[in-house]
């Protein structure tokens, strides 16, 4: 890439062009930085100009390099030069970064010499929304009220998306009530957040809603999916993939993640065959496809097809399983009994596959061996483990020694463990498989010395919940609840 010394304007025009259409890589590009700094002047009036396309590019492939040069080379930072630096922190997978893009924008507001604009809230409220911090998005949103900016439609989108994601209901539905303009992206995000935040119901009303304004895309069909799935709702998910077909485009249809979301839909709903039906068709499946497969199969109890498919993954597919696939292919084995082949396909993911094991690998695992009655195993596995094991560990253990014939101190334990455990605590059922055990053992002491403990601590027994489908509309029941006599009566 040779370059010519020259101090007039054409010698800016041609470092610019040399960025926009010869630069393709941080090489060529410190080259050209380099070259800058030794031919151009700070005061020269185009010069600023050729500092934004630099930190517009590091900021794309290199952010600390980027960052260096903006607190280094631009001294007076223009909006573009604010915006493009914390867009570029709002998008980093760190953490740190993403607090950092905040740190921006409030040293922005304190220099005072640039206002934040329409395109600064998105890249904050974006950071905000990974960090959930409320307080500070909140902040922003009277920021935007202030500069008169609250009609903006890309801000708005911007700040649904940070309510839902930090599970303020309301305060995303008072934001896409008053919105005076919407897009398509207002609809998607809306949807999205109720899909989110388990608004099942209202996310199939907002997607009728949006029909009478938008067709469509495929991010507002996989949040439609997601919701049918949720509900359990089979004829809406029917509903809802005849629509893919018939009123989407091609490319829509055809879309890997729409079809995934179509896999978990009928997974969840218990309909494998057109599960099958889906994947069998699809032009192109990833780790999801595949993995989505093989837990609806762990799901519904058929482990030989959810290690076919794993075999097929492998085979067909030429994919690696990851963390994912293997809590299918253990929970398949654990609801099926297959002692055996769990334990051996926990040593082949960590082995062959060089897989860390996360608790819900070890929760299968010690669940496996417990309903086994293997229990000396599983506590072995328990001692083990390099993570503390949660209340659900535990509970696998303790329900294992409610129906069988254990000796009643392990049982004490693992009530004990549980009980003092975050999330236990007050986990009624807890104090249930602790009561039977002490009546299959006949101590009717300590059955009623349970039911007072839960009496002082105002523990209540959680009735059974059931959901069934009736005409379209998914219907929720608790033990003992007569509403569905009378639905059936109607």
């Amino acid at each position: 890439m040779a370059l010519a010394v020259s101090p007039s304007n054409h010698h800016h025009h041609r470092l610019l062009d040399l960025l926009n259409n010869q630069c393709s890589s941080m090489s060529q590009l410190k080259q050209i930085h380099a070259h800058t700094l030794r031919t151009t002047s700070t005061s020269h009036p185009h010069t600023l100009f050729l500092h934004s396309r630099i930190l517009h590019f590091s900021s794309l492939h290199h952010l600390p390099y980027a960052l260096l040069f903006f607190h280094t080379h631009i001294h007076h930072p223009n909006s573009f030069a604010w915006n493009t630096i914390i867009r570029a922190c709002a998008r980093s997978t760190s953490t740190h970064r993403k607090h950092q893009a905040i740190l921006l924008y409030l040293r922005m507001l304190s220099q005072g010499d640039v206002a934040p604009d329409k395109h600064s809230f998105p890249f904050v409220l974006k950071a905000c929304a990974y960090l959930f911090a409320m307080s500070e998005g909140k902040q922003l949103h009277a920021h935007i009220l202030k500069l008169g900016l609250a009609s903006d439609v890309y801000i708005n989108n911007s700040l649904i998306h940070f309510y839902g994601s930090c599970g303020s209901l309301q305060d995303a539905r008072d934001v896409f009530d008053e919105m005076p303009e919407r897009s398509v992206v207002s609809w998607n995000v809306m949807i999205d957040t109720l899909v989110q935040l388990n608004q099942f119901d209202d996310a199939l009303m907002c997607f009728r809603q949006m029909q009478e304004c938008f067709q469509p895309d495929s991010f507002a069909i996989q949040s439609i999916l997601r919701a049918c799935a949720g509900l359990g709702a089979l004829s809406l998910g029917i509903w809802a993939h005849a629509y893919v077909l018939r009123r989407c485009d091609p490319q829509v249809a055809d879309d890997v993640l729409v079809n995934n979301y179509l896999l978990e839909m009928y997974c969840k709903c218990g309909s494998l065959e057109n599960a099958k039906i889906v994947f069998e068709r699809m032009e192109k499946r990833d780790v999801t496809s595949w993995n989505t497969m093989i837990l609806g199969f762990a799901m519904h109890g058929q482990a030989l097809a959810a290690l076919e498919y794993l075999r097929r993954m492998v085979d067909e597919g030429s994919l690696m399983p990851n963390s994912i696939t293997f809590s299918g292919v253990l929970s398949a084995c654990r609801h099926n009994g297959m002692v055996n082949e769990g334990q051996e396909y926990f040593t082949l993911m960590t082995t062959q596959y060089e897989i860390e094991p996360v608790l819900e690998h070890y929760g299968c695992l010690v669940d496996l061996l417990a309903r086994a009655g293997l229990i000396a195993e599983a506590l072995d596995v328990i001692s083990n483990m390099p993570i503390k094991p949660d209340a659900v560990i535990w509970r696998s253990i303790l329900d294992a020694c409610s129906k069988r014939s254990m000796r009643i101190e392990i049982s004490e334990e693992m009530a004990k463990k549980i009980m003092e455990s975050e999330e236990g605590s007050n986990l009624s059922g807890v104090y249930m498989l602790l009561s039977r055990v002490y009546a299959v053992a006949r101590k009717w002491d300590e059955v009623g010395a349970v039911r007072k403990l839960m009496d002082d601590k105002g523990v209540a027994k959680e009735p059974g919940c059931s959901t069934i489908e009736i005409d379209g509309v998914a219907h929720e029941f608790f033990a003992g609840d007569m509403s569905f006599a009378q639905i059936l009566n109607a």
